[in-house]
C-alpha cells in the first residue's frame, strides 16, 4: 500500500513540471507602423529534447476562410496529422497554390455557395512550413506551420504562454511569427519555474513595436526561415 502511494506521488511530481513566459517581437526595418496596423500572433510549440514521449491528440480540422480576397487567419500552427480546410466566402473564384516541395497544391475554389466546390481540405503529414497563395489576388496569403507536438499555443506579443503537466527536464520552445525569425530555445521544465522573457527579431517591417501595416502583401510575409 505504501509503495503504491509513493509511486502515485512520484508520478504526480513527474507530471507537475511547467514552462511559462512571455514573447515579444522586435520589429525593425524601413516600414513605419501606422495607427490602423494590427499585431501578428506568435505560435509557441513545446518540443521534446530528451526523448520524452508525447501523446498526440486526435487530429483536428482547422479552417482558413477567404473573404474580401484575403485568407483569414493568415497564420496557423498545427499538429502533424491535422487538416486545413480552405473555404471561399467570396463571390469570385480563387486559385490556391503552395510552393511546398513535399506537398504541392494547385486548386481552384468556386464561388461561395457552389455546393462543396467552394472548399477544399488538405491533410498535413510532414513537419515544416507551407506558404499558400492565390494566383489571382496577390495579397491573399496564409502560412501554416506543422510541428511534431500537441503542446501548441498561439498568443499575441507580450502575452503569457503556459505549458503545465509535462515531464521535467530539457525541452525546446519553437517560437514563430509572420515576418519574424523562427527561433528554437532550450528550456527546462520545472515545478514552479521562473517565467521566461523571450524576443523574436523581425526580418522586415515595423519600428520597435509589435505592429505592421496590414496593407502589406505576401512579399513581406513570405520570408526565409532560420533553421
Amino acid at each position: 500500500m505504501l509503495q503504491s502511494l509513493l509511486l502515485m506521488m512520484c508520478s504526480t511530481q513527474l507530471a507537475a513540471a511547467e514552462v511559462t513566459g512571455t514573447v515579444s517581437v522586435d520589429y525593425k526595418g524601413l516600414f513605419e507602423p501606422v495607427r490602423s496596423s494590427h499585431s501578428y500572433p506568435i505560435s509557441v510549440a513545446l518540443l521534446p529534447a530528451m526523448g520524452q514521449e508525447v501523446e498526440f491528440r486526435d487530429p483536428r480540422i482547422e479552417q482558413i476562410e477567404i473573404s474580401n480576397n484575403r485568407m483569414v487567419p493568415s497564420f496557423l500552427t498545427v499538429q502533424r496529422g491535422d487538416s486545413v480546410e480552405f473555404i471561399n466566402r467570396d463571390r469570385v473564384f480563387h486559385q490556391i497554390f503552395s510552393l511546398s516541395q513535399d506537398q504541392p497544391l494547385a486548386v481552384q475554389l468556386d464561388r461561395s455557395g457552389a455546393l462543396g466546390k467552394d472548399r477544399m481540405a488538405i491533410k498535413l503529414e510532414r513537419p515544416g512550413t507551407t506558404h499558400f497563395f492565390c494566383r489571382i489576388h496577390n495579397k491573399s496569403y496564409a502560412r501554416v506551420d506543422v510541428v511534431e507536438s500537441p503542446h501548441l499555443q498561439t498568443i499575441q506579443p507580450g502575452q503569457t504562454f503556459h505549458f503545465s503537466g509535462i515531464a521535467p527536464g530539457l525541452w525546446k520552445l519553437r517560437l514563430a511569427s509572420p515576418a519574424a525569425e523562427t527561433r528554437l530555445v532550450d528550456v527546462s521544465a520545472l515545478t514552479a519555474p521562473p517565467p521566461l522573457d523571450l524576443t523574436l527579431a523581425s526580418h522586415a517591417g515595423g519600428s520597435g513595436i509589435d505592429r505592421i501595416d496590414p496593407g502589406a502583401g505576401a512579399e513581406l510575409l513570405y520570408q526565409k526561415q532560420n533553421r
